[in-house]
């Protein structure tokens, strides 16, 4: 067997010291190797990250400090990210790594999030042993396969099916032994690769030897020209001397998996699983700061957030019908604007529905989602906004290397007159297609009606968005302006109801965006429900009639006051 040299611990730790300079080291590790011809240890150095392939040049430079500092060891570098999902998969070398291998050095923190990702080990031990066992099913069949055609002097099936079961086999080998395997290869280059780690199989095919060489290059020649093959000359000892071969390959094949289940079961009586307190799910959470803390996370891992802010929250009950568990009893609605790096379509509507599922409607969330870009908007109503939040609101998150932005954010003094003027016009249009609808003239097909009643929501919605927070949405869904509104005034919920059928009928044709206009068809709302629906439009415009006019009120009477004062 090869055996494995040791080299003392001073050049280890030299040799660590140099790796940690070439690349970003998460940990080095020594574990067992003892099979397949192999006795000692593999080194392991694992990268923080997540790469597609580990360059071929970090190999070289790391093959140069292996030579300065005379460590003479097989070795593997792979990132974390890897590792994770080597295991998550069920992989019996790395399931060996991970119970038998000896830290040189770690990056305490990396590698300790490296390890809380990892699955318990002997759920992995489990997955690893059925893939295995699943993939020695289909070596198996190939091999009858091939003996079949054997019997049958059909010489070039049996040929193409041995270099086919050949080529599976050097793939179980590598995952056994390197933990990978690798596929595309000819078996000269498949061999060559699996020698490093499990050189019993150099006995397979002696390349210096012409014969077998020949042989080597007659399977892949049939391969390569199957099933166009009429013209090759193949005489039955060549076949039954490959199949030899394949037979011995799976023998010796199955001796590596024995010993390294084996190693893994031995391993895994005396192995100490770190200790893992079962993250509480969104849906358990009852503390509001510990819920934010795992919104805050499910908007980061969906897109590049750089800040996080709350400002507000509405409470409500649950509907009787509502899915959540019974024992909690009602529902808490976020308000949190969000700055990203970038602007990711729907992303308010889609991040929104996450949480919602997540939690199992527990919590909710409005999401104002804006580019960071935006903070120098001229838009003042805008600037107010966005100052007033980051200034006032809950800071949930911010982005270390954005902090010097939302610290330079400057104080805004707030000018109504732009906001009137734009509450102006916005009832102008509301006042307009209202008398559109009362005159009847599009009653008799619901869904211009329907168009018609949703321009009339929007315009109320936009209008007071604009009075009472000063901010200008960039996304126009009905249900999200109306969500917006309910941060202002709650009531405003009880006007568009979801507790039944038709309730939900209505909803939806209010929620109808125009271009639905190009594919509409036969009526599907009766008049009764879409009479129910105007009047409801027209006591929600009421409302917010009355709300601005109380609002437009105050102000004047401040800055009377101010004046006077």
């Amino acid at each position: 067997m090869d055996a494995i040299v040791i080299p003392p611990e001073k050049e280890f730790q030299a040799l660590i010291n140099d790796l940690e300079v070439l690349m970003d080291v998460t940990a080095v590790t020594l574990h067992e190797s003892n099979t397949a011809g192999k006795t000692g240890d593999i080194l392991t150095i694992i990268m923080e990250g997540n790469f597609y392939e580990i360059a071929s040049e970090m190999y070289d430079r790391a093959e140069k400090l292996f030579e300065r500092h005379s460590v003479q060891l097989p070795y593997k570098i792979v990132d974390s990210a890897d590792v994770i999902h080597k295991l998550k998969d069920g992989n019996l070398y790395y399931l060996k790594w991970y119970l038998t291998g000896r830290p040189l050095f770690k990056n305490d923190a990396a590698y300790t999030k490296m390890i809380e990702k990892l699955p318990a080990a002997q759920s992995v031990f489990l997955k690893a042993t059925k893939h295995v066992l699943q993939m020695f099913g289909k070596a198996d069949a190939m091999s009858r396969g091939a003996q079949h055609y054997m019997g049958t002097n059909s010489h070039q099936l049996a040929l193409l099916t041995i270099h086919q079961n050949i080529i599976l086999l050097f793939g179980i080998v590598g995952e056994l032994t390197s933990g990978k395997a690798y596929s595309g290869k000819s078996i000269n280059d498949q061999q060559g690769i699996t020698e490093e780690f499990a050189p019993a199989f150099r006995k397979l095919f002696d390349r210096t030897n012409p014969a077998e060489a020949a042989l080597v290059e007659l399977l892949h020649t049939v391969t390569r020209s199957f099933p166009y093959t009429g013209n090759i000359k193949i005489k039955k000892e060549i076949v039954v001397t490959a199949y030899k071969k394949m037979q011995w390959m799976l023998k010796e094949t199955r001796k590596v998996y024995n010993e390294q289940l084996s190693s893994c079961e031995e391993a895994l009586t005396t192995f100490q699983e770190s200790v893992r307190e079962k993250p509480l799910k969104l849906s358990d959470t009852i503390d509001e700061n510990t819920a934010l803390d795992k919104i805050s996370r499910i908007i980061i891992k969906a897109i590049k957030t750089e800040a996080i802010y709350c400002f507000g929250k509405n409470e409500a009950l649950l509907p009787k019908d509502s899915l959540v568990d019974e024992d909690i009893k009602g529902s808490i609605n976020f308000y949190l604007l969000v700055f990203e790096d970038g602007l990711t379509p729907n992303t308010a509507h889609d991040l929104a529905g996450k949480i919602r599922s997540k939690s199992k409607g527990r919590y909710t969330v409005t999401l104002l989602v804006h580019n960071v870009a935006e903070l120098g908007t001229e838009q003042a109503d805008q600037n107010y906004f966005f100052y007033k939040v980051i200034c006032s609101g809950q800071q949930v998150y911010l982005n270390p290397e954005s902090q010097t932005i939302f610290n330079s954010v400057m104080p805004q003094q707030r000018n109504l007159a732009p906001a009137i003027e734009y509450l102006h016009y916005r009832n102008t249009i509301t006042n307009i297609l209202l008398e559109h609808v009362a005159d009847g003239y599009d009653s008799s097909y619901t869904h211009l009606t329907g168009i018609l009643l949703h321009h009339v929501v929007e315009q109320a919605c936009l209008a007071m968005i604009r009075l009472f927070l000063g901010y200008s949405p960039n996304y126009f869904s009905i249900g999200y302006l109306l969500e917006i509104c309910e941060h202002f005034s709650p009531e405003i919920a009880n006007f568009f109801p979801t507790q039944t059928e038709s309730d939900l009928r209505i909803l939806k044709q209010l929620s109808r965006q125009p271009w639905t206009l190009r594919y509409s068809g036969k009526d599907m709302v009766s008049t009764d429900e879409m009479e129910l629906l105007e009047g409801r439009c027209n006591e929600f415009v009421a409302h917010v009639h009355t709300l601005i006019s109380k609002a437009l009120e105050d102000m004047h009477g401040k800055d009377k006051s101010e004046n006077q004062n």
